[in-house]
């Protein structure tokens, strides 16, 4: 099978739902450039616009720098996919399912088991204030215990409860998910998150007493990250679509 036999037309998509393709193929695309893949075991989903019972998903059958545009598959809330010969992502599903329909204030959701990620996930203290990126993120970080989503019957309901109205969540011992108003936004919130965890990681592997930042110098952080003064990230946006035009535009297709 080749990824060719698995494009959709763009002339039976509507303009709003191929914005959202671009902008879902980008955010794979941008996992690449940052180093944040699995394999293809990862997943980023969006919600479709004028659309109440389909979501845009990746599946099993693509590495994320053959996904485009054109390539992300309409999935129902119930798991049904159109294109019986592409594999869904069970796990995924479960998740991003779960989470588009608790949060209808967020468009989009990113899951990733970045190295840094997984090991701050597997810390008891969990993210410490030892970077300005942390600052970002640490105002609208929630947590949640591990359970292996497809085994658990609760896991759904819970990853729910506990992202609660934040924006990143550290799964113990397993990843994070963060969530977006816009695919910028999801972006955002996985990129301060990841970087604020990689400097962790290299702060607490030279030292056990680090300096961490006052609650007083952390309080102007956390307030300018929080999702009250977003959406994040449409500054920085263009930029990031104008550098993957340059390294390979194959994910407008």
């Amino acid at each position: 099978m080749t990824v060719e036999h698995l494009r959709v037309r763009k002339s039976d998509i509507s303009d709003a739902e191929w914005q959202v393709r671009t902008d879902l193929a980008a955010l794979y695309r941008l996992c690449v450039h940052y180093g944040w893949t699995d394999i293809t075991a990862t997943h980023i989903s969006a919600r479709i616009p004028g659309n109440d019972n389909q979501y845009l998903l990746n599946c099993f059958d693509l590495m994320f720098d053959e996904i485009s545009a054109s390539t992300l598959m309409r999935v129902t809330w119930d798991g049904e996919h159109d294109d019986k010969s592409r594999k869904l992502n069970t796990a995924g599903h479960l998740i991003h399912s779960a989470m588009l329909q608790a949060r209808p204030d967020i468009n989009f959701v990113m899951h990733t088991h970045t190295r840094a990620g997984m090991a701050v996930a597997a810390m008891p203290g969990g993210l410490q204030p030892l970077s300005q990126h942390s600052g970002f993120v640490l105002g609208t970080l929630a947590t949640h215990p591990y359970q292996d989503v497809t085994h658990a019957e609760d896991e759904c309901e819970l990853l729910a409860r506990d992202m609660g109205d934040c924006y990143a969540m550290l799964l113990e011992n397993h990843g994070f998910l963060t969530v977006g108003r816009t695919a910028a936004e999801a972006f955002f919130y996985h990129y301060y998150l990841e970087m604020s965890c990689k400097v962790q990681v290299d702060v607490l592997g030279a030292t056990q007493t680090p300096i961490r930042i006052t609650d007083k110098a952390l309080k102007p952080l956390m307030e300018a990250g929080h999702p009250k003064n977003g959406p994040h990230g449409a500054e920085e946006w263009p930029a990031l679509l104008r550098m993957l035009d340059r390294k390979d535009p194959s994910f407008r297709s």
